[in-house]
């Protein structure tokens, strides 16, 4: 099974891994730190040390404590991903343009 960290100040994603940033964080508690998640097992993290973590045990107390399930964060990582290819082939595409314009 994928493991899973997902960082709200970071904005990051991680799956067995590999991070990426800039994922969509909406609809998180204010409070929300971090999730952990083996596949089986896990925890959630809050920030500023008022609330104890919370040891989870399904994807059911993820989203009820979370306001938002793992597959959907899962989701918005995945498409993070496809937003992250499009960047990188814009970039791509007007740096061949420029070398382009420039041998003209």
């Amino acid at each position: 099974m994928a493991h899973y960290k997902v960082i709200k100040p970071d904005q990051k994603i991680n799956k067995d891994g590999e991070s990426i940033a800039g994922c969509d964080m909406s609809g998180l508690p204010e409070d929300f730190w971090a999730l952990t998640w083996d596949g089986s097992d896990g925890h959630i993290e809050y920030a500023g040390n008022v609330k104890s973590n919370l040891v989870v045990s399904s994807k059911s107390q993820i989203k009820s404590a979370l306001g938002v399930s793992l597959p959907t964060l899962i989701e918005r990582r995945d498409a993070r991903i496809e937003e992250i290819k499009v960047e990188k082939a814009e970039a791509k595409a007007a740096r061949e343009a420029e070398i382009e314009a420039a041998k003209n």
